[in-house]
Order: structure tokens, then C-alpha cells, then sequence
């Protein structure tokens, strides 16, 4: 009997947490728990204001590949290394990331700023900004509470203004379809309940 892909994202979740902290890093052969997820991706369009870039960028390019070309999206890229996650973003497929800008971060307190310094503080973020769905406009608009990656934390959604927030941050440019993942870019790191 086939696995649903609820209790196939769940399992790999608790596979993940159980791996040590240095899981992804290189030499790791550790999945990134997104590689569970099944399905067909969903059409959805590109929509904010501050899409044309990154729709240009990301376009057939896998999610780091497409953040990495775009020069806004540095911070975001530079947390993923400081976390050891690129081996683990290299094998995820049909995930949601939301990709903080580099003005998200800029807005940040020190402290969480110096946080994010730490392998173990980057790692969480990181693990907060991925939901193991596919989650178009429509989802987010929906208001909902979803599970991110990291153990016991989600983040709420909710319509605005013909877009959507997450977490309390607007979504600067949303639906950014890369090969494996839907981006959708952040003007502020989204609250986290947990």
C-alpha cells in the first residue's frame, strides 16, 4: 500500500531530527526532507511586484542555483552555507522555501542577527523557511497555520492587498517556480509559532 504524502513528509521530518546537527554539511549524504514529498507540481502564476528578476532568474535553474543569481537574495543564500545546507537543498523536490530578502535581514534586532552567525542558529532559520508542501497564492491566501522543517515550529499565512503574508511579512514576489521548489520572497522573516 502506498504511502500518503502526509505520513511520507512526516516520516522524513522524523528521520531528520533524529540525524546529528552536522547533517547536510559536505562529505553527508543526509536528504533534505523535501526529496519525500510526491505529487505534480501545480500551476500557479508569479505574482508581487518585485517578480520580473527572479521569475527571469529562476526559470528551469534548481532554487539555489536561481537565489544565487539574484543579487537581493544574498543573505539568504549566505545563511543556507552558514547552515550546511546545500547537500540537503540539492535533493529536495516540490517544497515551498520562503526566501527572505536582503532588506528582511537588515531588519532584524542584533541579537537574532547575531543568531544567524551560529551554524546551529542558521540551520533553524533555514529549517523555519521550508514547508514540506507545494503551496501556491491560493494556499497562502487561504490563512492557514503550516508545519515548517523545523521541529514544532509553523508559520500563518493570510490574504493581503490581492497578495499574501506570511508569518506577518509580505510576499514580495510569490509562485517563483524553480525546478524543484516554489519560492516565495519575503520583505521580513515571518513570526514562527511553535
Amino acid at each position: 500500500m502506498k504511502a500518503s504524502p502526509r505520513r511520507t513528509a512526516v516520516l522524513a521530518l522524523s528521520l531528520l531530527f533524529a540525524l546529528p546537527a552536522v547533517a547536510g554539511c559536505a562529505g553527508s549524504t543526509a536528504q533534505f526532507p523535501g526529496s519525500a514529498v510526491e505529487g505534480p507540481r501545480r500551476d500557479d502564476k508569479a505574482f508581487g511586484a518585485q517578480c520580473p528578476e527572479a521569475v527571469r532568474n529562476a526559470s528551469g535553474m534548481r532554487a539555489l542555483d536561481a537565489v544565487g543569481r539574484m543579487p537581493r537574495l544574498s543573505r539568504f543564500a549566505a545563511l543556507v552555507d552558514r547552515a550546511g545546507a546545500a547537500d540537503m537543498f540539492a535533493s529536495m523536490q516540490n517544497v515551498t522555501v520562503f526566501v527572505p530578502t536582503n532588506e528582511a535581514f537588515g531588519k532584524l534586532p542584533a541579537d537574532r542577527r547575531e543568531e544567524l552567525t551560529e551554524p546551529k542558529g542558521a540551520g533553524d532559520a533555514v529549517r523555519s523557511l521550508v514547508v514540506a508542501q507545494d503551496l501556491t497564492k491560493d494556499d497562502l491566501a487561504a490563512g492557514r497555520a503550516y508545519p515548517t522543517l523545523q521541529e514544532g515550529v509553523e508559520v500563518r499565512t493570510a490574504a493581503a492587498d490581492g497578495g499574501a503574508t506570511v508569518g506577518g511579512a509580505r510576499v514580495v514576489c510569490g509562485s517563483v517556480t524553480t525546478k524543484d521548489a516554489r519560492l516565495h520572497l519575503l520583505d521580513a522573516l515571518p513570526a514562527r509559532r511553535g
